[in-house]
């Protein structure tokens, strides 16, 4: 909010927020699969498709995956061109990693005990996450945590994709 709040930035404000749907994984998959050829890389399609999984849809994952994975490969292709399953699963571990720093952690740095007490709340189980459940799970009743969750809203921190909320909670 300090950037978009910025004088210098005026045009921020303007801007309209796009939530994207999630690139289907069959998709990725085959982009990801061109990327590695197109560089002289080979890898196996049940690697591809653990890659494309990983990135839960989300484009910025594809590329932080993507790339990751990449440079693991890089690294022995004078002795072998084929990306290995460590490849992909370091490839995966050091995207997660970097996704976490620059998406989960920035989203999350300003709430407070309470705002990370729902939101692990809401992650206990995979049914929809209703007020008066989440206020049990809390030991409060629905009234009490209705402001915790217009704020969280406001913040932008409920996704129609559950996973993603839950990932973000319960990283932690």
């Amino acid at each position: 909010m300090d950037l978009i709040n910025g004088k210098a930035l005026t045009f921020l404000r303007r801007a309209l927020p796009e939530d994207l749907a999630p690139i289907n994984q069959v998709e990725v998959a085959l982009s990801m699969g061109d990327s590695f050829v197109a560089t002289g890389l080979t890898i196996e399609d049940n690697l591809l498709s653990r890659a494309a999984k990983a990135t839960k849809g989300y484009a910025y994952l594809v590329q932080l995956v993507g790339y990751s994975i990449w440079q693991r490969a890089n690294l022995h292709r004078a002795k072998s061109a084929i990306v290995s399953e460590r490849d992909v699963a370091e490839g995966i571990a050091l995207a997660e990693a970097r996704f976490h720093d620059v998406v989960h952690e920035p989203a999350i740095s300003g709430l407070g005990h309470n705002d990370i007490k729902y939101l692990l709340a809401m992650c206990e189980d995979n049914q929809q996450f209703k007020s008066a459940e989440i206020a049990k799970r809390m030991g409060k009743k629905t009234n009490e945590v209705s402001s915790i969750r217009a704020k969280l809203h406001k913040e932008r921190l409920f996704r129609r994709h559950r996973e993603a909320t839950c990932s973000l909670s319960c990283r932690t």
